[in-house]
């Protein structure tokens, strides 16, 4: 008990020096930042209470400008954002508006700013700040249009300064209390104070270091929500009589339609329209937004726009009508139908509680058994048809990226697919009658498009013996069946997938034992499990990710290492393009290559490689590779033009054709510190492709399998030669397995350091002196022999990479796990060293944030 409490005390003090080191660090990056980042001008207001009057202290706020046109006093416009992403939301926007009008932008708090020390964030306050910002400008009678939840403080703000409003436009806004989430203030007030609350503990309570602002949802923005009324929105709204414009979107997840509709009801002179959009139409479809709003405001400005006085009197006859929700106490009629919709909608939640519970209404007499019964099977059928058709047409692209495409293969997805149309009628069945395993088989059985047809067959008769059984066991129980349904579900599911997990060993681990590749491939997979060199990229950089927090604290800037390479956007930190990198070097340094996009079809892209090599005069085998990627995903050496239209087929992204070069391919790391008149050379990687010596009598398969260094990778060189696995090469003869220089698929690397000359680092220096901001990468070359490279001779590049380079040396088989963090740190600590030189010099590192969010757009992609 002792120990345990030792081991939980230094649990709790470790715990709090991260959380205490991570506070510092967002204390160094906020103070590192200006405030209102990104505002041009800036005005001081006085803070607003949380009885939203002015106090003594002041607050500064931000604020853009925006005019293009000719006009000496134009309309003026006042953009109001609404949510967690501030005012960029407008950026789609501001150039289709800025040459008719004057826009004014202000830098709200708690709308992109993450200040959470105000007393109060309410609509109601945000509306004050609002008038005061106008007032500093000694602005009235202008044109408001509020976005999300920037809509309310719109709304409030014509209410409390009518003078100071020409027009409101509304773009997919909240309003009225009734249609805002759960309908009840009280309801969402709990709700919001429980989203505060995690919102508070993962910014305050989480060791984070800054990376959680990313997330774009803040405290200051979860109080917006918490310190809110929008009990007044329906009075305030029935009380505006000027103009006012509606546009939302029919699929807004967050602001239901309903919403928009009841707005443009209570406000008769209103106009509304309706887009085929969600919640960021006002950046899917910023040309009909802005169309829209042009013509709006032209009326407005002629005097030609509805207004209360004016409205028609249906509308005003519509607005004075009460608000009201269907009566669901008699279940007859309209009322059966509904109750039946309700039903049919409660199974996307829980199917079988749901069954239970139209059994229990079928068991007061409130609906009939045969009604309920046929909601239910409605619900279950379509909701799992949804699952499918979502695994199908979503999951499949989600597959293609990160983190799936690491844990799941296109192979593993076919081979799924061919064991689903064995045996799928059986699981469906199985799963029919265990709570919690329907929702993954289903959706995984549409990414792997198993056969739709009968798919939907056996689960109809699945679900049709299912539902009234359920339902009518349900009826004749009543609440007992609740109890026992519990205990079922908490433990079938469980008991099943115990049953699994024993099976899948005795597949996995037992049967391979009793034969050769079985336990050739069992070695392979304990190598790969207790071999540093082959373990997850996320391990490998997990200290390196520490260090590099650690620089940017000293240099106080996490991405100062984005000055390093001011020739290439981020420094080549990621999703870099290949072809502009190689665009900067000499083109006599480049082995041949050429840039085909994927907006080309098929044909058009086939044409274009064949003119390519047409005019280098080149044969196969040729090179194809993404124009973005790493460690060697999508690279393959193309034989025969059978391969490269295969090639085409398959490939989404543009691509680069480039002429194979014979030789031996090193991997170079150069730097040069901008304050140094040459370079150096940091490290050499000697590439060799893996080869198998045949016997006469063994099949490739046989080779490889047992080759102790083939074996380590044993499943990509089987599946990667799999066309002539079965072959028997003669005696002695060699065999190429790899066709890569990538270590990660299955390239030997050595370290080359040998090779580092006078001769060679001149040539590097000449390479890359020639282009103005290049200090810092690997560049992957092919050389005629060793000596070669070393005389700095016969030289071709092949590709260069930019600040996430690897020192790929840290691969040989002579450094230990240790040995290569110490390389890496190095390295690292190399980029902050010439960043910071480079900053001195006037670069600019990235800001952190769009730079954290290019990250995770091209993680995903």
């Amino acid at each position: 008990m002792l120990d345990d409490l030792k081991r939980w005390q230094k649990i709790v003090l470790v715990y709090g020096a991260l959380l205490a080191l991570s506070h510092f660090t967002v204390w160094l990056i906020g103070n590192g930042q200006e405030n209102n980042d990104g505002a041009e001008k800036q005005v001081q207001v006085q803070i607003v209470g949380n009885d939203h009057t002015e106090l003594d202290q002041e607050i500064t706020i931000g604020y853009q400008e925006f005019y293009t046109g000719e006009q000496s006093d134009p309309p003026v416009v006042l953009l109001l954002p609404g949510g967690p992403e501030g005012p960029e939301v407008f950026r789609q926007l501001i150039p289709k508006l800025s040459s008719k009008y004057r826009l004014l932008l202000p830098y709200l708090p708690g709308l992109g700013e993450a200040d959470d020390d105000l007393p109060d964030y309410s609509f109601n306050s945000l509306a004050v700040y609002t008038n005061q910002f106008l007032d500093k400008l000694d602005l009235s009678n202008i044109h408001v249009l509020g976005y999300g939840l920037g809509g309310a403080s719109a709304i409030y703000l014509a209410h409390k300064n009518p003078a100071k409003v020409q027009s409101l436009s509304l773009i997919s806004s909240i309003g009225v209390q009734e249609l805002e989430l759960l309908g009840s203030y009280r309801l969402n007030h709990a709700v919001h104070g429980v989203e505060l609350g995690a919102v508070w503990l993962l910014y305050n309570a989480v060791p984070h270091f800054g990376l959680m602002d990313a997330l774009n949802i803040d405290v200051s923005y979860a109080k917006s929500h918490y310190e809110s009324d929008l009990r007044p929105i329906r009075s305030y709204l029935k009380q505006y009589s000027k103009p006012m414009l509606i546009l939302h979107g029919n699929e807004d997840p967050l602001v239901p339609l309903a919403a928009a509709k009841e707005h443009h009801r209570i406000v008769p002179q209103s106009t509304l329209k309706i887009f085929d959009a969600d919640h960021d139409l006002i950046e899917t479809h910023s040309d009909s937004v802005g169309q829209a709003f042009n013509e709006f405001i032209t009326d407005v400005e002629s005097k030609n726009a509805i207004t209360a006085k004016n409205a028609s009197q249906e509308r005003i006859a519509e607005a004075q009508k009460s608000f009201s929700n269907v009566d669901f106490a008699k279940f007859k009629g309209f009322s059966l139908i509904i109750i039946m919709l309700i039903i049919i909608l409660a199974t996307f939640v829980s199917e079988d509680l749901t069954c239970i519970g139209a059994g229990l209404l079928a068991a007061r007499g409130l609906i009939g058994f045969w009604p309920a019964s046929l909601a239910c099977f409605i619900g279950i059928f379509v909701g799992d048809i949804g699952l499918y058709m979502a695994g199908r047409f979503l999951g499949r692209p989600a597959i293609g990226k990160a983190p799936f495409k690491w844990l799941i293969s296109e192979k593993d997805l076919e081979r799924s697919a061919h064991w689903f149309d064995a045996r799928g009628p059986a699981l469906i069945f199985v799963t029919r009658f265990l709570p919690g395993s329907r929702m993954p088989t289903y959706f995984s059985a549409g990414i792997i498009k198993a056969n739709f047809w009968m798919f939907v067959s056996y689960f109809f008769i699945a679900a049709v013996v299912w539902t009234p059984m359920l339902v009518g066991i349900s009826k004749l129980l009543g609440n007992e069946l609740i109890r026992y349904f519990s205990i079922y579900k908490d433990y079938a599911l469980w008991v099943f997938l115990g049953a699994l997990a024993f099976i899948a060993m005795i597949i996995k681990l037992v049967i391979p034992i009793f034969s050769y590749k079985g336990r050739r491939l069992l070695l392979s997979r304990y190598r790969k499990l207790t071999r540093w060199e082959y373990w997850s990229p996320l391990v490998l950089y997990a200290p390196v990710f520490c260090y590099i927090l650690y620089l940017g604290i000293k240099y106080r800037c996490l991405t100062l290492f984005t000055a390093t390479n001011p020739a290439i956007p981020d420094s080549g930190f990621i999703g870099e393009s290949k072809t502009k990198i190689l665009q900067l070097f000499d083109d006599k340094a480049v082995a041949q290559y050429h840039h085909i996009p994927t907006s080309l079809d098929q044909q058009q892209r086939l044409e274009q490689a064949e003119k390519f090599m047409a005019r280098y005069d080149l044969s196969f085998p040729i090179a194809l590779k993404p124009d973005v990627g790493e460690r060697g995903r999508g690279v393959s050496i193309i034989r025969n033009q059978q391969k490269m239209e295969h090639y085409f087929t398959n490939s989404q992204q543009d691509i680069i054709i480039q002429e194979y070069i014979d030789g031996i391919e090193f991997g170079v790391f150069y730097y040069r510190k901008p304050e140094d008149s040459y370079g150096d050379i940091f490290s050499i990687t000697k590439k060799e492709l893996l080869t198998v010596v045949g016997d006469g009598e063994s099949t490739l398969q046989e080779l490889i399998l047992s080759d102790d260094r083939a074996v380590n990778m044993a499943k990509h060189h089987l599946d990667h030669n799999e066309e002539r696995l079965f072959d028997v090469p003669l005696e002695g003869e060699e065999v190429q397995i790899v066709d890569l220089g990538t270590h990660a698929r299955g390239a030997i690397f050595r370290d080359g350091s040998e090779l580092i000359s006078e001769p060679l680092r001149k040539k590097m220096d000449e390479l890359c002196q020639s282009v103005s901001g290049y200090y810092f990468g690997r560049f992957d070359i092919k050389a005629p022999s060793a000596e070669h490279l070393k005389e700095g001779k016969d030289l071709k590049v092949i590709e260069a990479n930019g600040v996430t380079s690897e020192s790929t040396n840290i691969y040989d088989a002579r450094y230990s796990f240790w040995d290569a963090q110490k390389v890496l740190l190095k390295q690292w600590r190399l980029a902050y060293e010439i960043g910071h030189q480079n900053r001195e010099r006037d670069a600019k590192p990235s800001r952190l944030f769009p730079f954290l969010k290019r990250v995770f757009n091209s993680l995903t992609k």
